[in-house]
């Protein structure tokens, strides 16, 4: 039976807190461009469209809260696209992060990564803020002849999603240094965005996107290294 207004009304109300966090979350991991008012109406459409459809009545808050991410993630890939400039530092990035640890046997600081990139501390922060927005596919998969490829992602996880995928993903991410894992863990396990995460661990919303920058470029290496293992092996077994 069709809601009526009242009751269209009265639900989207319950439903505001769960899109007003939602938006928050997806906003920080997404270019300035793009507006916290629209992610916050796409997601209030896509409630009243399940609403009318009868596909939220009885439904399970995980359903609506995928509906209400997939449409604010549309709305953003309509608002912008990542940065083909972003993608090509985020793997002279990498490069420079690996270069170092072949150097020294172990993972290098900032400044000794900046060193190696030959920039400024400075501007190796700034990289690490912007990378901090991407997904990992998006630093591997990068194409210079088709930039078509780097919509703007809605969540690091949609990427990585078949189950053994996200096995290899969950023991990199037990990898990582201690600030890094945290940081991770808190933005994705738990759903705070930068500045909650930043309150939690009392560091400056800054701080934590270096470490989020930081920690993609570390489960790039070690998702890639597993792949070349893994390459390797079944060369060896065939």
């Amino acid at each position: 039976m069709p809601l009526s207004a009242l009751d269209e009304a009265a639900a989207v109300r319950h439903h505001m807190p769960l899109v007003k966090r939602s938006a928050m979350h997806l906003k920080g991991r997404l270019p300035d461009g793009v507006q916290l008012d629209d992610l916050i109406q796409a997601g209030l459409i896509a409630v009243l469209r399940l609403l009318r459809s009868g596909a939220a009545d009885g439904g399970s808050e995980a359903v609506l809260h995928r509906a209400v991410v997939n449409a604010m993630i549309d709305e953003a890939r309509r608002e912008a696209w990542a940065p083909v400039r972003t993608v090509r530092q985020a793997r002279a990035a990498a490069a420079a992060m690996n270069a170092v640890r072949q150097r020294l046997g172990r993972d290098g600081s900032d400044a000794e990564v900046a060193a190696e990139m030959g920039v400024a501390l400075a501007d190796y922060h700034r990289v690490l803020i912007d990378i901090a927005g991407m997904r990992l596919h998006q630093i591997d998969a990068f194409d210079e002849r088709d930039e078509a490829q780097l919509q703007v992602a809605g969540s690091q996880e949609t990427s990585l999603s078949h189950a053994r995928q996200m096995t290899a993903l969950v023991e990199a991410i037990a990898t990582l240094p201690e600030r890094e894992k945290l940081v991770v863990s808190l933005y994705y396990e738990h759903e705070l965005n930068m500045e909650e995460v930043g309150k939690v661990l009392g560091f400056d919303k800054s701080t934590v996107c270096r470490a989020h920058g930081r920690a993609l470029l570390l489960l790039r290496r070690t998702l890639a290294e597993r792949d070349r293992v893994g390459d390797t092996a079944r060369a060896a077994g065939g």
